[in-house]
């Protein structure tokens, strides 16, 4: 029975990036880990509750928002470009 623990290692040592991934935002500092992350469209009613609360889950109904997860984009993107990130 082949070493699975011994190849999983061996990809670590030749993949130095193998913590994340993280999801950062554009000023550059705010980060969370990919799961759980969404790209959200608003409707004008939508940008308006969120103008008003700066709390994203105000204007997530599914009347105001539309959205995707990260986790499905990435999949899309390996799916399209033959890669495994």
């Amino acid at each position: 029975m082949p070493n699975t623990e011994a190849k999983t290692e061996e990809l670590y040592k030749e993949d130095p990036y193998k913590n994340g991934p993280y999801v950062v935002l554009s000023d550059g500092s705010t980060y969370d880990g990919l799961e759980g992350c969404i790209v959200a469209w608003l409707t004008d009613e939508g940008e308006e509750k969120l103008e008003e609360c700066n709390d994203i889950s105000d204007a997530d109904h599914p009347d105001l928002s539309a959205h995707i997860t990260v986790s499905d984009l990435l999949d899309a993107y390996n799916k399209v470009h033959g890669t495994n990130f």
